[in-house]
């Protein structure tokens, strides 16, 4: 059969008018290797008739026309419809849709549900990147192609076979075409969840929106164990008398693609299918990244910096037991310039187990090395876009979990402390007291997004020759916080610098810092709670006592001051 010959069409709809008997044709379509354009002489054609008949139904005929093999696939219109809807026997009827096909019964039916169909596999796709990255997704630039190829690479992991039918889709010279047929149900899904505001159509990309996040992140998860079971036994029920047919019709695939490649005397291997997350990208500073690109420091240096930066380069360890971080020195024509670079491991064993002692029962930490990167990204992003200062991200790798970002040279917040404790003039102090109260200030502007930073150490925070307040550390931080944590840690490590000085200089740091705090609109009950014994506990094992009681009389008269005020 040529793909327009008529005449044989006519005579397959005839054929599927008899083994319809008694009930009516819905619906009727080619699909298989005839609708894709790469069929064979002796390649059988493959047909999807869905009849309105009331009791459900799922059977197999083969018939013959001429010389050629028809497979015909009899269904029900509910079955049908269920499958598209919740894959009710596994998705093997709705996959039909998946591929290009040809209608030759009622075509605006067809297209109905291959819309609903791909709605639903964009929702999937859609919850599972919110599920993974809960952060960083509502942060994600996705091209369409995305829900297609991952649709593809699922089914392909769920049934490996069905990877011949995807390969031979894509070859040379069928692949636009295919594609295109492919991507215009996924063009108009896009469009309707637009409509329902779960996303956001940006030019020829989409962004998940933070309210459809927000529902996902707080739905109820369904039990994994109990989904397989329904799922089982769904196909189970179906599937059995057509299992043989849908084997025939994927070795029918692989002998297609075996021939072809040993037509085109080709080497390629045969999983040479797309990675989804080429399709997921990533704004930074320097532009957008893709998800998928995996880059060492190396790679960094060769691919991304050789033109601008021709002469030298140092890579130096900034240390750290959790995480291993360097910096890069690029000497330039023109200067240097220097870039750190931060490898989140995860945290397991011993090196974990110290801080999990610490804060039990008060501050749980982001162990995993892919949360870890999640929430420096997603809440550097965010701070950024309200006028916080962090460092620019020059460049980020989810897949070796690797982030690359803007040095910012200053004086750290510890030291300007340390400085307050050593120094006895009185003017440099009171100089270096202002500091500590705008970092108060920046801590409240934080607080005001409903950002708590999760490690808001004074190490973390520099000053820089202008005057202005970065931070640095974000792995730990996190919308919805807990802000009196950032309270409580900043003060009782801050009077740590302040072991062998007297008691007064820690009563002044811990005074600017909270009445910088409640200027710039952090609120009382969130200090009030920093000194409650939940937080005490755990501060009491570094903090000497003289240390502790100052801090938190100080904190005590600052806010009572404040309330008569």
């Amino acid at each position: 059969m040529s793909q327009s010959n008529g005449e044989d069409l006519e005579k397959i709809v005839e054929l599927c008018l008899k083994a319809a008997f008694p009930n009516d044709i819905v619906a009727l379509m080619l699909h298989g290797p005839y609708a894709y354009g790469y069929a064979k002489e002796e390649t059988a054609i493959n047909i999807l008739l869905i009849t309105n008949s009331d009791k459900a139904s799922l059977k197999h005929q083969v018939k013959r026309l001429d010389s050629k093999k028809i497979r015909i696939l009899v269904v029900d219109k509910g079955t049908f419809e269920k499958d598209v809807e919740n894959e009710l026997v596994g998705g093997i009827l709705a996959d039909t849709m998946l591929t290009p096909y040809k209608p030759l019964i009622n075509d605006k039916y067809l297209w109905s549900q291959e819309v609903k169909f791909k709605k639903r596999i964009i929702e999937e796709a859609l919850n599972n990147l919110i599920l993974s990255f809960p952060n960083m997704s509502k942060n994600f630039i996705i091209k369409p192609k995305y829900f297609m190829f991952e649709a593809i690479a699922r089914r392909v992991a769920l049934f490996p076979p069905v990877v011949y039918r995807f390969l031979n889709i894509g070859r040379k010279g069928l692949k636009e075409k295919n594609y295109s047929l492919m991507m215009n149900g996924f063009k108009a899904a896009i469009e309707e969840l637009a409509k329902e505001g779960k996303i956001h159509v940006l030019n020829d990309s989409v962004k998940i929106s933070e309210e459809y996040a927000l529902k996902i992140r707080e739905k109820p998860r369904i039990h994994l164990k109990t989904l397989l079971e329904d799922v089982r036994r769904s196909i189970i029920r179906y599937i059995l008398n057509i299992f043989p047919n849908f084997i025939s019709s994927l070795l029918e695939e692989y002998r297609i693609y075996k021939e072809f490649l040993a037509e085109k005397r080709s080497n390629k291997t045969f999983f040479s299918l797309e990675n989804p997350k080429k399709y997921i990208f990533i704004p930074t500073s320097s532009g957008m990244v893709s998800f998928s690109d995996k880059i060492t420091i190396e790679d960094f240096i060769r691919k991304r910096l050789s033109e601008k930066y021709i002469l030298k380069h140092r890579i130096r360890k900034l240390g750290g037991v959790l995480n291993t971080t360097y910096l890069l020195d690029f000497l330039k024509s023109k200067g240097a310039e220097k870039f750190v670079v931060k490898i989140f491991k995860d945290w397991y064993g011993w090196k974990w187990f110290p801080i999990a002692l610490w804060a039990l029962g008060t501050r749980g930490f982001a162990v995993m090395g892919k949360s870890r990167l999640e929430k420096e990204y997603t809440i550097n992003m965010l701070l950024s876009s309200h006028g916080i200062n962090v460092p620019k991200i020059i460049y980020v790798s989810p897949e070796e979990k690797i982030i690359f970002r803007e040095y910012v040279k200053g004086n750290s917040i510890s030291n300007v402390i340390r400085k307050i404790c050593k120094t006895d003039n009185k003017k440099k102090v009171e100089n270096l007291l202002k500091v500590i109260r705008e970092v108060g200030r920046e801590v409240a502007a934080i607080h005001k997004l409903n950002v708590a930073l999760g490690d808001c150490k004074p190490e973390n925070m520099v000053i820089t020759s202008d005057g202005r307040i970065f931070f640095l550390d974000l792995e730990q931080a996190e919308e919805g916080g807990d802000k009196s944590w950032d309270i409580a840690e900043f003060m009782f490590y801050s009077s740590y610098h302040a072991l062998f000085s007297p008691t007064k200089k820690i009563e002044s740091v811990t005074k600017e810092f909270i009445l910088g705090y409640l200027e710039a609109g952090g609120e009382i009950k969130i200090v009030k709670k920093a000194l409650s014994p939940r937080y005490l506990k755990v501060f009491s094992f570094f903090t000497p006592p003289h240390l502790l009681f100052t801090v938190i009389n100080t904190c005590r008269k600052v806010l009572k001051n404040e309330v008569k005020t």
